[in-house]
């Protein structure tokens, strides 16, 4: 019965976000409705708890299992842009006993051992598989009792949420105890236009979003974090690269030196975390930068990033709102802690966000401290949510399935190891390759990389 299946919306609170998620509830109980059936129970998982942490979804089991354990059958989690057939999902869902544990969903494993996954099945990565959220997952009532008894008794051992599906996956197997995926053909991220999707119970639609007019080039202001010892190296593949698409851009160094140029901040470079170096940048901004620029990009010397794609995504934030956007992790969201955005994918502040950071007096502990986690602090203390893009990355394109890559226009890679960082940009992320990453052939072949 469609009353026994309660939907979870992986939404956000900013307003963009959740207008999307709430598109996606009424059109779900509007199919449910047009079938004639009692309407499920759906919900939107930033409205669910006033923990930051509910979008790690596992310390919420426990109220799962005492709302839902009795009367419900299946929790269906789906993304904003998860687009669901309802009939074709309670077909699907008709084929699995309820009554036993089931993890359900489009299987994704990793092609070689990756440093997001703590290099995990070292020996063969492709036998643990863990769900693509964008097609949607499913767990059974029983295995949700199951998973709340055990977050009872044995919390979860990590502090850091880097890569939830995977993660989620992991907790779920417990070491060979606990099911497997069960992949499920039904569940799709082929775009709802494609001819495959006639069996589909579920398709995905988010190439990247466009709400408008792409912002302007000058409404987008781009620091680059570096160093002296990376002038000579970093900094040439940057100009070769994406730096063109940029009309603000400044890079900032322990060091002036003026064929680049870089601008010395007065900040000692550190070999760990940045924070003295990016405050600066955030006073700089504000301070120095036209007043009417509305954002600010901070990237790493070796993110690759592709502004033309960025000022595209920006169209759908409105810059009035504290946003502060990127790549999302979390640290000790179990235990009270915060969301914060990972700095190599890159860094996106509204200009009331920086305004409102610092306004607040919440500042690095220390010089060295990582810039990431405490702005993060910082922007939870305020109240304000990080927004996530699955759009940025913080690592290298194969250290990512090619399948979740592939319902994806990439904004920005993070790292040079081992690979041509030219290459990179210019097979995933220079504006020619937009056709190309839309199915039609182009430039490199991403499945070289």
């Amino acid at each position: 019965e469609l009353k026994e299946i309660v939907f979870i919306i992986q939404s956000q609170s900013n307003s963009f976000h959740s207008k999307r998620a709430e598109d996606l509830k009424r059109d779900i109980l509007k199919q449910s409705a047009d079938l004639g059936k009692e309407l499920p129970m759906v919900l939107l998982i930033h409205q669910m708890d006033s923990h930051e942490g509910a979008w790690t979804i596992l310390p919420l089991m426990r109220h799962f299992s005492v709302t839902y354990g009795r009367n419900s059958s299946w929790i269906f989690f789906c993304e904003e842009d998860t687009r669901i057939q309802v009939v074709k999902l309670l077909e699907t869902l008709g084929r699995f006993d309820e009554s036993k544990e089931w993890f359900l969903g489009k299987a994704l494993y990793d092609e070689e051992s990756t440093i997001i996954h703590h290099y995990a099945f070292a020996e063969n990565p492709t036998v643990f598989k863990f769900p693509d959220f964008a097609a949607g997952w499913a767990l059974s009532i029983p295995l949700v009792n199951k998973l709340a008894n055990k977050l009872k008794s044995e919390p979860l051992k990590s502090d850091f949420t880097i890569d939830l599906k995977h993660e989620i996956a992991l907790y779920i197997w417990q070491k060979g105890d606990g099911p497997h995926l069960t992949p499920v053909p039904e569940f799709c991220t082929d775009d709802v236009n494609s001819h495959k999707v006639n069996h589909c119970a579920t398709t995905f639609s988010n190439f990247l979003p466009l709400c408008g007019e792409p912002v302007k080039k000058e409404d987008v202001f781009v620091a680059v974090k570096t160093c002296r010892k990376f002038h000579g190296d970093r900094i040439p593949i940057v100009k070769q690269t994406w730096e063109r698409e940029a009309a603000l851009i400044e890079y900032y160094s322990d060091y002036a030196e003026i064929s680049i140029p870089t601008i010395d901040l007065g900040v000692p470079n550190t070999d760990r975390g940045h924070c003295g170096k990016t405050f600066a940048i955030l006073e700089r901004f504000l301070n120095l930068s036209s007043s009417r620029t509305p954002w600010l990009v901070i990237v790493d010397d070796d993110t690759l990033i592709s502004i033309f794609r960025l000022r595209k995504l920006l169209s759908c934030y409105d810059p009035n709102e504290p946003v502060f956007l990127g790549e999302r992790y979390g640290y000790g969201l179990g235990t009270g802690g915060y969301s914060y955005i990972t700095g190599g994918g890159g860094m996106v502040f509204s200009r009331i966000a920086v305004q409102k950071l610092l306004a607040s007096k919440c500042r690095c502990y220390s010089m060295d401290a990582p810039d990431d986690m405490v702005l993060g602090m910082c922007f939870s203390g305020l109240g304000i949510p990080i927004t996530h893009s699955p759009l940025f990355h913080q690592a290298r394109p194969m250290d990512y399935p090619k399948d979740y890559l592939s319902h994806q226009i990439p904004v920005s890679f993070h790292k040079h190891w081992n690979i041509d960082p030219v290459k990179v940009y210019f097979t995933w992320l220079a504006p020619n390759t937009e056709d190309s990453l839309n199915g039609k052939k182009g430039g490199y072949n991403r499945e070289d990389l």
